[in-house]
């Protein structure tokens, strides 16, 4: 009987230990992947194809829309920035805490030649079937990329081109 409890009371030590380490070394990789943006200009970039987003998908002011950029969870301080312009959005790391966005953006900088124009890869991922549990994965929506250009100051978007990929509304 001392057996069976000793090597039970291992087993939970060995899943606790476990459990620790995975989270803690989650929170360390979650720290070294998180974005910031190297100057206003990127900030006011991803501010213009955000907000391009929510119109092409007709999405509400109350819909949360969760966001990456270069493959890492914005900074807090660009999120808050975001929401002063009144963009409902969040990190791609809160919907992974509280399923809470509806959506996901994620955004790549392809290239720019900084003070003048910049390419934006986004795609759109549709996340309500993984919130309800009904599904595993989310369903892209939107996959395009943006071409911005710097004119007397002030960036616009100049064209948006979606990618070729069968069953996505341009």
């Amino acid at each position: 009987m001392n057996e069976v409890c000793s090597s039970t009371k291992q087993a939970v030590t060995v899943i606790v230990s476990l459990f620790v380490t995975t989270c803690f070394s989650h929170s360390l990789i979650s720290a070294e992947k998180t974005y910031f943006p190297k100057s206003a200009d990127e900030s006011e970039v991803l501010s213009l194809v955000l907000k391009s987003e929510v119109q092409a998908n007709r999405w509400t002011k109350k819909e949360v829309v969760c966001f990456s950029v270069q493959g890492m969870d914005p900074s807090p301080k660009l999120v808050k920035a975001l929401r002063q312009q009144e963009l409902n959005v969040c990190s791609s790391a809160e919907w992974r805490r509280r399923f809470n966005c509806g959506f996901e953006v994620r955004l790549q900088f392809l290239g720019s030649d900084s003070l003048r124009s910049t390419r934006v890869h986004a795609v759109v991922a549709d996340l309500r079937e993984i919130n309800e549990g009904v599904g595993d994965l989310g369903i892209l929506q939107r996959d395009g990329e943006y071409a911005l250009q710097k004119i007397d100051g002030k960036w616009s978007i100049s064209k948006y081109v979606p990618s070729k990929q069968a069953g996505l509304k341009p």
